[in-house]
């Protein structure tokens, strides 16, 4: 079916023109994460303690994870060279 106004879109029969002019305008395009506008002066500072503290526990643990890999790398690295066919 083609539009009333010659158009080729989606049928608007059976629709009040209130409906259509928000579906055209995008009034459901609304954010519903966006509550209230964010106050700089006054920063939430347990968002930014949790931020900063898991920023240094991830750090922490890719520094210990890296001294592991290194000390298993040197681990192996010990034993010397086994195989009698390289050249």
């Amino acid at each position: 079916m083609s539009r009333r106004d010659g158009g080729t879109g989606p049928s608007q029969e059976g629709c009040s023109r209130s409906a259509l002019d928000g579906w055209e305008m995008g009034a459901f395009t609304r954010s519903a994460f966006v509550v209230k506008k964010m106050n700089n002066a006054q920063p939430n500072w347990l968002r930014v303690g949790l931020a900063f503290s898991t920023s240094a526990a991830l750090w922490a643990f890719l520094i210990k994870q890296h001294n592991e890999d290194v000390m298993e790398y040197e681990r192996r690295n010990k034993r010397g060279h086994k195989c009698t066919g390289c050249s």
